[in-house]
């Protein structure tokens, strides 16, 4: 699928992020910052495939055995597939829309640009918690601050490319209960 020019201008922060962690992890293979986004800024990258990359090597120097495979209902051999986004402004309303996901069988890992307060923001969302859904999963953001509000994939957020790599299925109760201890 071709990139229009306003997602290239429009996801530019993710690909400035995506070449951070390419650094942070030695995997610029040579590739200094200047080139890779004259090559993103030209169409020449797909930065979804870059993020399913990172996701495999990262996840890999993290200890899990995770493979690429790129079929129709995965990205990963732990089933787990990767999309990437931008906080979608719709009337009143800011929220992420992640579409096409009714047939995926894992995991969600989403990593989105949240225009309104400039930051990367990261999600994994269990198979159990989002089902099939045929009109996508919709991440909502206040309309004022673009902060997280309520809703069930609010809890599937994470701080880091990190955490949300080592992210498990475990209930959000689960969850807050680590937090506590």
């Amino acid at each position: 699928m071709a990139t229009t020019d306003y997602e290239i201008e429009a996801q530019r922060p993710l690909a400035e992020y995506a070449f951070r962690m390419k650094e942070k992890y030695n995997l610029t293979y040579g590739q200094t910052y200047e080139a890779f986004m004259h090559m993103y800024d030209q169409g020449e990258i797909t930065l979804s495939t870059v993020f399913e990359n990172l996701f495999v090597k990262i996840a890999n120097s993290l200890g899990k055995n995770i493979t690429k495979v790129s079929e129709d209902a995965r990205d990963f051999s732990n089933n787990g597939d990767f999309k990437i986004g931008l906080l979608k402004k719709d009337g009143y309303k800011r929220r992420y829309v992640i579409s096409n996901v009714e047939n995926k069988i894992g995991t969600i890992y989403f990593v989105g640009w949240n225009w309104m307060t400039n930051k990367v923001e990261f999600h994994a969302i269990p198979k159990h918690v989002y089902g099939s859904p045929k009109r996508g999963i919709k991440i909502m953001r206040c309309p004022t601050t673009g902060e997280p509000t309520g809703g069930v994939y609010n809890y599937w957020r994470y701080d880091s490319f990190e955490e949300m790599i080592n992210a498990n299925d475990s209930s959000p109760f689960e969850k807050l209960f680590k937090l506590m201890a």
